[in-house]
């Protein structure tokens, strides 16, 4: 349960400890003396919005901070979620700064805030003015009738561990080709490919080559010009000697001084061996001038030849590697269709007996539904003819979804309600007024308070459009409820005033120029004056009285509970 709120810095509250009873707490106040801004803070240190407009005028920060007990089962939850063992408290602390900058702590140590959020969703239930119309809401009453059920947790764990099963199977298909069709498709497919690129015969490094034969086709003019230069430069004389010419001049005029020294010897040896190098480098060079021609059937076809294979480049892979690589891979695909037949039929043959065990679980699913949709009705009614609606009528309407199976079930539910004799029963949010809507409410919690695990309830103006009567009669069931769950309740009602085992009042002031709130416990002739005060009776010796007697009928419904 809740046992302490601490707030620092928001909206009009500077600092404020907050302590509350086990059972039921009612929080009063003027209306606009801050009363909701305690359930500002309750959402926002439970994971809520941070809105950095509640941090208080003149503050850089705003701080709540919830000290909770815990029982076995809530301990054994948390301590999963932290990978971390707690005691018996649970110290949960939220700060947010006028940049934005959000600070979540658990026991002192910093937490996402979603993690705050996951763990207090299963120990608090808000219910704000606007929260409660989660009733109307088709999936929610969906969980409402799972969460009064005793085995629908059973049958949702083995749907869904039955559909992740599915999943693994069709995944597995899908690698095997999916259907007969689709792998039929598969095979035609892989089979163009191998044979489109078997029919190719790309050789490795021939797109190069082919590259630099385009290149060098494509400068054919400035070759043949460089090599008839070079040529006529080395061994024509036409423009004066030429480099050979030269150098046999040379060979001559050293031949005679040769055998003189070794020095000689060894020059004319080198000018020999130059000559003879040279005179072969030209005649290279005119071969390459006599057979070097432009052939134009030849550039066509390798200029063809290099599309083709940058098509297949682009359509396989960047390169030779590449495209080697995706040869095998299909071929290894292709294979493994053609003699995958065997295994496709018995992960399908597996598929369909799953498919008829999700089956069989949504049915026995829907079932178990069925029968607790029909209690929880049947309770509910009576509750709300103790509520003060003795004619309302209640049923749960059930279709099926679109689909063949869901995490949830094959099950749409719809509440139908009527409130008045005579009239036929219509879809809840369809027919509901606002009171009514806080009885339904009240209703179900007092059904489901039972089996829910959540211990500490919030209402915000539950009791909003009540009066007379029907708020006595609330006041009472929330005496009820809170014998098995802890309730702090924001109320206007001098009766549920009454009936609260822990009296906060909520006043606004002025101090050092600003206005700020406070929060104060009521406890005997303090409480008798708040309410009488909400009862609209002077707070004088007959107002007192009467409100005395109010607290004293409510304390003995109580103790006869």
């Amino acid at each position: 349960m809740l046992q302490t709120l601490h707030i620092e810095n928001v909206a009009i509250v500077t600092n404020a400890v907050i302590e509350f009873d086990e059972k039921l707490n009612v929080i009063s106040g003027e209306t606009g003396a801050g009363k909701s801004i305690m359930l500002d803070s309750l959402s926002f240190v439970f994971g809520g919005r941070a809105d950095k407009s509640l941090i208080r005028t003149g503050c850089d920060r705003m701080k709540v901070e919830a000290i909770f007990s815990l029982n076995d089962k809530d301990k054994i939850f948390i301590n999963n979620i932290l990978e971390q063992e707690v005691d018996g408290e649970l110290f949960v602390s939220r700060t947010l700064d006028i940049n934005g900058r959000n600070t979540c702590t658990i026991n002192g140590e910093l937490v996402p805030v979603n993690i705050i959020k996951k763990i207090c969703q299963k120990l608090v239930d808000i219910h704000g003015q606007s929260e409660h119309l989660a009733i109307l809401n088709n999936d929610y009453q969906l969980e409402i009738i799972d969460l009064f059920s005793k085995n629908s947790e059973k049958y949702l764990i083995k749907l869904n561990e039955n559909i992740e099963k599915l999943k693994e199977i069709e995944k597995n298909i899908n690698l095997l080709g999916g259907s007969e069709q689709e792998k039929q498709n598969l095979i035609d497919l892989y089979s163009y490919q191998i044979n489109e690129i078997e029919k190719a015969k790309i050789q490795e490094n021939e797109y190069e080559e082919l590259m630099q034969e385009k290149n060098e086709m494509q400068q054919f003019e400035k070759i043949m010009e460089a090599l008839k230069i070079s040529y006529e430069a080395l061994k024509t004389s036409g423009f004066g000697e030429s480099a050979v010419e030269r150098l046999v001049t040379a060979e001559k005029s050293y031949s005679s001084i040769s055998s003189l020294s070794e020095k000689y010897s060894s020059i004319f040896e080198r000018l020999t061996s130059a000559r003879i190098e040279i005179d072969d480098i030209a005649d290279t060079i005119n071969n390459e001038i006599n057979n070097t021609e432009f052939n134009e059937e030849r550039f066509n076809f390798v200029d063809s030849r290099i599309d083709e294979i940058k098509t297949l480049f682009r359509k396989y892979g960047g390169n030779f590697e590449e495209l080697s690589k995706y040869y095998n891979e299909i071929q290894n695909k292709l294979d493994n269709l053609i003699n995958s037949q065997e295994k496709y039929e018995k992960l399908n043959k597996e598929k369909e007996e799953l498919l008829i065990i999700i089956d069989e679980i949504q049915e026995k699913l829907s079932f178990e539904r069925k029968n607790s949709a029909k209690i929880l009705k049947e309770k509910m009614q009576k509750e709300l003819r103790i509520l003060g609606m003795p004619n309302a009528l209640m049923d749960i309407e059930f279709s099926k979804i679109s689909e063949r199976f869901s995490l949830k079930g094959y099950d749409k539910v719809e509440y139908m309600f009527s409130s008045n004799l005579g009239f036929e029963m219509k879809p809840l949010n369809k027919v509901v007024s606002g009171g009514e809507m806080s009885r339904v409410m009240l209703a179900y919690k007092i059904v489901v308070s039972e089996v829910d695990d959540i211990h500490t309830i919030i209402f915000d103006e539950v009791d909003s459009g009540l009066s007379g009567n029907i708020a006595s009669v609330v006041a009472e069931y929330m005496a009820r409820l809170s014998l098995c769950k802890q309730i702090i309740a924001v109320s206007h009602l001098p009766q549920i005033c009454a009936m609260a085992d822990h009296n906060i009042k909520v006043e606004k002031g002025v101090k050092d120029g600003m206005t700020v709130t406070k929060s104060t416990v009521l406890t005997n002739i303090a409480l008798y004056e708040e309410i009488a005060r909400l009862m609209g009776a002077d707070t004088d010796e007959n107002g007192i009285s009467v409100s005395k007697a109010l607290k004293e009928k409510c304390n003995k419904f109580k103790n006869n509970l």
